[in-house]
């Protein structure tokens, strides 16, 4: 009787040896099957900060400035991305940015820059690399750095500024726009000067 069960046994051991391998084959072919239909884009994604340069050097993203000017002008400067300098209290740099200029007159200016800078301090603005101004009254330039104030409506471009304007395409060393002087209604000249350059272009 006990050789039969001891022939039990060995049956069972034996047949244990087959299945047992196969089973875990199975299991490890049904993980590889599956892991070939996950899709990359469903895992969570994860942002590489430094921390330390955080510290360092603190950003704040979406960064405003608004107020109005001494002479009643609106202006509103927009950054992607702004930080403080801290060798110069209330001045910061920024990325990507956008400002607009509407003066008591309605005249609108629109500014678009790589980079700039504020500072709150001096009341100083600054927008560099590859500047767009774009004007209500149909001026279309360009130029590597204008500068502003916040407490007038003022902008200056120190160096060469091209375009096209009401008259026609036009090259220049410099351009100011300023308060027409004497003028009560408060309305603005822009100037160029420096080498100036227009190639006239009748209206239709």
């Amino acid at each position: 009787m006990r050789h039969g069960s001891d022939n039990i046994h060995s049956r069972i051991v034996a047949w244990l040896k087959i299945v047992l391998p196969l089973t875990a084959l199975i299991l490890l072919s049904t993980m590889f099957l599956f892991s070939d239909r996950i899709d990359p884009s469903d895992a969570v994604p994860y942002s590489d900060v430094d921390v330390e340069q955080l510290a360092r050097e603190p950003q704040m993203g979406g960064a405003e400035y608004s107020g109005l000017t001494q002479d009643g002008a609106a202006l509103t400067v927009w950054a992607r991305q702004a930080r403080p300098d801290p060798d110069t209290p209330g001045r910061g740099q920024v990325e990507a940015m956008t400002a607009r200029l509407e003066t008591a007159s309605g005249l609108v200016a629109r500014l678009a820059a790589r980079g700039g800078a504020i500072d709150t301090a001096r009341g100083e603005i600054e927008l560099v690399g590859a500047v767009e101004i774009n004007t209500s009254d149909g001026y279309r330039l360009s130029s590597d750095r204008v500068e502003g104030r916040t407490d007038a409506s003022w902008l200056k471009s120190p160096g060469p500024v091209s375009g096209t304007g009401p008259l026609g395409r036009i090259n220049a060393g410099a351009m100011e726009l300023s308060p027409r002087p004497d003028d009560p209604e408060g309305t603005h000249v822009l100037v160029f000067n420096g080498g100036v350059k227009l190639i006239y272009r009748p209206k239709d």
